[in-house]
């Protein structure tokens, strides 16, 4: 009696299954669906052949063409992926029908850059402790100089490394391969003031007169009359590698500038040699041509950047043949009275102050 019970369970238990397994079929007996279409690169659009792409389970592979086709699917929203080797995997939602197109892009596969390399100066060595950064990463320097983000993606990056005493290095950079090092060379920020070599004054008025030995360096343009100088800093001693970051022309007025103090003096480069105790307003050299940049003022100094010259004699080797210094044209202010290197207060005799790096 109990065998009787047990078979007739099983026999409903299996009848319940089937009914099941006719009701699912009623269910996925629709597979009218057919899903068509290209797969391309993201970047040329050009096909993709040996793709896989699979919907619902079932898989079909790219032709030369990179075309598809796969039929007998569940119409509605099915997920669509595609694999090929060196892409991105593909996944996408598409409602699938009895017709659907569905074409495919796929972006080429680029793994993670280990951007790497060395922070260094040429005479100290490796810098520890500088920060690099990259995009939004930061990083700071070992011992000996070594950096490294791991895991950088290949695309373009700001470079910027940051250490005290140094010139900040900024630089675009663009990983392309799994590997990149790049190395840092920074350069060291010294300060020098230099004191001239020679300074003279020229007048239109007096053009044979030599004024080599004067205590005073004096400037005045009134349209009719000219008053000019020319002055030369020894460059001796400076790191070969230097690259002047300021060069601060200085001149003191020896008296009191009261409403005049928005003067100009402006500077050139004088384009050959010339000594301090024979040159004249007739034997003067020629010069680049006055510098449009403006003098500021205070407490009696006047300052004028002339950094580009320096930079022409420093870094693009042009012979240094010191400075050409004069004033616009103007009717009514008086002349300048600066103190010239013979001046018998040391301390406001002229002078560049050169801020460079090496």
């Amino acid at each position: 009696m109990l065998r009787t019970r047990v078979i007739w369970a099983l026999a409903a238990t299996t009848g319940l299954a089937f009914a099941c397994l006719l009701t699912s079929c009623a269910l996925t007996s629709d597979r009218s669906g057919t899903l068509v279409g290209t797969v391309r690169r993201a970047d040329t659009a050009a096909a993709i052949p040996g793709a896989i792409v699979e919907c619902a389970g079932l898989l079909a592979i790219t032709d030369t063409s990179g075309d598809y086709e796969i039929e007998g699917i569940s119409p509605g929203e099915r997920v669509v992926s595609a694999t090929a080797n060196g892409f991105v995997d593909y996944s996408r939602v598409v409602d699938v029908g009895e017709a659907t197109v569905h074409d495919i892009v796929m972006q080429i596969y680029v793994p993670p850059a280990r951007i790497f390399g060395y922070v260094i100066h040429s005479t100290h060595g490796a810098l520890g402790g500088a920060t690099v950064i990259v995009g939004d990463l930061s990083t700071t320097t070992d011992a000996q100089g070594y950096y490294e983000f791991p895991n950088a993606l290949q695309t373009q990056y700001q470079l910027t490394v940051i250490k005290d005493g140094y010139r900040t290095y900024t630089r675009q950079i663009t990983p392309n391969a799994s590997d990149f090092q790049f190395d840092v060379n920074l350069k060291y920020l010294a300060s020098v003031t230099l004191s001239p070599v020679a300074d003279a004054n020229v007048f239109s008025q007096s053009p044979d007169a030599n004024a080599g030995n004067s205590s005073f360096l004096r400037l005045f343009d009134n349209g009719a009359a000219k008053e000019a100088f020319f002055i030369r800093f020894d460059l001796e001693g400076i790191e070969e590698t230097a690259e002047p970051v300021l060069a601060t022309l200085r001149l003191y007025h020896t008296e009191d500038m009261g409403s005049e103090a928005g003067r100009t003096a402006m500077a050139a480069r004088a384009l050959s040699p010339w000594q301090e105790l024979h040159i004249t307003w007739l034997n003067a050299p020629s010069t680049t041509g006055a510098s449009t940049a403006p003098s500021t003022y205070e407490d009696n100094w006047f300052e004028v950047v002339v950094t580009p010259y320096f930079t022409d004699w420093l870094v693009y080797g042009s012979t240094n043949n010191g400075l050409y210094v004069d004033t616009p044209s103007d009717h009514s202010t008086g002349r300048f009275y600066f103190a010239s290197r013979e001046y018998f207060v040391a301390d406001v005799r002229p002078h560049v102050v050169l801020d460079y790096a090496w």
